[in-house]
């Protein structure tokens, strides 16, 4: 292994990791919804818990990824309408799917570097 692959691998995996919060802020976000909602403290601790332990099982990890980018579509959307209308609505609706899938995938990429 040379120089300049050691540098991509590090540089990559410091993007994983950065994107690993938003991640994870993703599923506290979610935990806290479902907790707050059913004004319990322990559905919230199971979806946390759980949310984190799907993150092991590799195609339950990309289905969340993908659940979670199309909320980003769906932000994306609402900002787009409120914006400047349909146009809008449906390019940010696109970039915010993508954007979320990237960063999705990149952090579901860090997690199972560290589990290795």
């Amino acid at each position: 292994m040379n120089h300049q692959d050691v540098r991509k691998g590090i540089t990559n995996a410091r993007f994983n990791e950065k994107n690993s919060s938003i991640l994870f802020t993703e599923i506290s976000i979610v935990s806290i919804a479902i907790g707050f909602s059913t004004s319990s403290w322990i559905l919230f601790g199971v979806s946390l818990l759980g949310l984190i332990l799907i993150l092991q099982i590799k195609t339950l990890a990309l289905i969340l990824c993908v659940i979670f980018s199309i909320m980003w579509a769906v932000i994306g959307y609402y900002l787009g309408e409120m914006i400047s209308g349909t146009n809008a609505a449906v390019v940010l609706t696109i970039i915010g799917f993508l954007a979320g899938l990237g960063a999705n995938l990149s952090a579901l990429e860090w997690v199972e570097d560290i589990g290795k």
